[in-house]
């Protein structure tokens, strides 16, 4: 009869990380909540949630990149007025994609991920431009590329903090 060997600390650890990025979550979205007016661009906070979801995906895997999303999203539409639809499709779907690029060339580099979260806050503004539109789209590309610039500065010093989440995910096995 065969039995597994689990290391003990593997599953606390693994618990550990989930609630280390929760909390990242939660403390990002208050940030972004409360983001000071004086210092938005077009009126827009950044978007430090999806970048923080992007990065935890890329440190992480496919999965854990899902999971940020999802509790990236719950967390983002339970404080803002935005509809819950387009946040959950856009953030767990890009935190899955990064997910699926661990591992990959330059997936550890600061300005991938960078790049990524420029890219994705456009992703996210164009789901939710035509899940639901705003009143008056004139100004919503000029809005959205200044906050993709924006969100992607303040990825600097959200990506090494979800490196350092990242020693509380393993590599997945390969097959």
């Amino acid at each position: 009869m065969a039995v597994s060997y689990v290391p003990v600390g593997s599953r606390r650890s693994a618990v550990l990380g989930h609630l280390l990025s929760f909390v990242l979550l939660l403390v990002l979205a208050a940030a972004q909540v409360t983001w000071p007016t004086w210092l938005r661009l077009y009126g827009q906070p950044p978007d430090l949630v999806l970048a923080a979801v992007i990065s935890l995906g890329l440190t992480s895997s496919g999965p854990g990149g899902l999971t940020a999303g999802f509790f990236g999203a719950l967390l983002w539409a339970s404080v803002a007025d935005l509809p819950m639809g387009s946040l959950f499709i856009s953030h767990m779907g890009l935190g899955f994609l990064a997910g699926t690029m661990r591992g990959r060339m330059f997936s550890d580099r600061l300005l991938l991920a960078t790049i990524l979260v420029a890219a994705g806050v456009l992703v996210a503004a164009v789901v939710n431009l035509v899940l639901a539109p705003p009143p008056s789209p004139q100004s919503w590309f000029a809005a959205a590329l200044a906050r993709a610039v924006f969100s992607g500065l303040l990825t600097i010093p959200i990506y090494p903090l979800a490196r350092l989440l990242s020693q509380y995910h393993p590599l997945p096995e390969e097959p």
